[in-house]
């Protein structure tokens, strides 16, 4: 797949200098090596928003809220729309 997207930004000259000694440092282009940070970092950022972990205590709580009839039929319909929607780290490069 080619590429056809342009992205620009400015930076200081320091700013660029460490991009271009880490870039050197690992063999690639200052564009490859921006692209690949920033798509690390993305991936990062959204999983961040989508994966989450629970202490003893909060499992509990989580388990004795989904056992109530009320609140499992609201959280079940959260669910659902939680577990069909497009997982960032599957959208195409």
């Amino acid at each position: 797949m080619g590429r056809d997207q342009v992205l620009q930004l400015r930076a200081t000259a320091e700013q660029r200098q460490l991009i271009d000694q880490a870039a050197a440092a690992e063999g690639t282009s200052r564009t490859e090596f921006m692209l690949r940070c920033c798509q690390e970092r993305a991936r990062e950022v959204l999983l961040d928003r989508t994966l989450f972990s629970l202490t003893p205590q909060q499992s509990e709580a989580l388990l004795n809220d989904l056992q109530d009839p009320a609140l499992a039929e609201r959280d079940q319909a959260s669910l659902e729309r939680l577990l069909a929607a497009p997982r960032p780290w599957h959208a195409a490069p």
